[in-house]
C-alpha cells in the first residue's frame, strides 16, 4: 500500500519569537525575514522559513499565501499550550500529546478528511471534556477553529486580506457554502493560551482593534447575511468586546 504524501505543518508567527508555545515534530516556522535569526535562536532545531516583511498585510494573507505556496496544508496557530485527549478519564489537562503524537494526529487526521471528501478539517473547540460525545466522535457540522486547522485543495477555499482577524469566521462560512461539510475529531484539542487571543503581545494582537472587528463584522454580514450574527453574552460568559461575531450556519 502506498503511503499518503505528508501534509506540511505550518505555523505563522511575527513578534513572538521568544515565546512560540506551539511543539509540533516537523513543524514549519513562517516568520518576517528581519525576526528569522531570533527566531532560529530561540526555537532550535525547528525549521524557520521567512518571507519579506512586507510581503503581506494581514494574517489573511499570510494565509493565503501559504496556502499558495505549499498546497494542501495544516497551519496551527504559535500560541498552542496543549494538545489532550478528551476522551479518556481523568483531568484530560494532564494528557497531552508528545510533539511526535501531535505530528502523527495531524497525518492520520487529514488522510480520514480527505479520504471523506472533506476539504476542512480540525479538532475540538473545547479543552473541557464535558463538551466531547463518545458516541459522535467525528462530526461534520460543526465550526472548525483557525487556531489549528487543515484545508486540502480541490474545495476552492481561499482566504481574503479584507478581514483583519475574522480569517476563522470567513473560511467557516466559505467551506459552508462551497462544500457543506468538515472533518472535526472531537477526540482531541488543540488548546491556545488563556487569554492569547486578544492580550498576548505580537501575532494579531498589534492588528486587531475595535474598528478592525467591527469592519470585519460588517464584511462578513454583508457576505453571508444572516449566518453572521452579533455574539450574545451567556451566563457569567461576557464578550472580550461589543462587535463579537458568532455564526450559524445551516449545516
Amino acid at each position: 500500500m502506498t503511503a499518503s504524501p505528508q501534509i506540511p505543518i505550518i505555523i505563522p508567527s511575527a513578534g513572538r519569537a521568544d515565546a512560540v508555545l506551539t511543539r509540533i515534530a516537523g513543524a514549519i516556522l513562517y516568520v518576517p525575514e528581519s525576526e528569522a535569526e531570533a527566531y532560529a535562536q530561540h526555537n532550535p532545531g525547528v525549521h524557520i522559513e521567512a518571507h519579506p516583511d512586507d510581503a503581506h498585510r494581514n494574517l489573511a494573507a499570510k494565509r493565503q499565501a501559504i496556502l499558495d505556496r505549499w498546497g494542501s496544508v495544516f497551519m496551527a496557530d504559535d500560541d498552542i499550550a496543549f494538545v489532550s485527549r478528551l476522551y479518556l478519564p481523568g483531568n484530560n489537562r494532564e494528557q497531552h500529546l508528545a510533539p511526535d503524537e501531535v505530528h502523527d494526529l495531524i497525518q492520520s487526521t487529514a488522510h480520514a478528511a480527505q479520504q471523506a471528501g472533506c476539504h476542512l478539517y480540525g479538532f475540538s473547540n473545547h479543552p473541557n471534556a464535558k463538551h466531547y460525545y463518545p458516541h459522535r466522535p467525528i462530526q461534520l457540522t460543526l465550526y472548525i477553529n483557525a487556531s489549528a486547522f487543515g484545508i486540502h485543495q480541490g474545495g476552492q477555499l481561499y482566504f481574503t486580506e479584507r478581514t483583519t482577524a475574522a480569517e476563522s469566521h470567513w473560511v467557516n462560512l466559505l467551506n459552508a457554502r462551497l462544500n457543506r461539510k468538515a472533518w472535526s475529531d472531537t477526540r482531541f484539542c488543540f488548546a491556545q493560551a488563556p487569554g492569547s487571543t486578544f492580550f498576548r503581545p505580537g501575532g494579531q494582537t498589534a492588528h486587531r482593534t475595535l474598528a478592525t472587528e467591527l469592519a470585519d463584522t460588517i464584511f462578513l454580514r454583508r457576505m453571508f447575511g444572516q449566518a453572521v450574527q452579533a455574539k450574545r453574552a451567556r451566563g457569567d460568559a461576557a464578550k472580550a468586546h461589543p462587535y463579537q461575531r458568532s455564526i450559524s450556519t445551516p449545516l
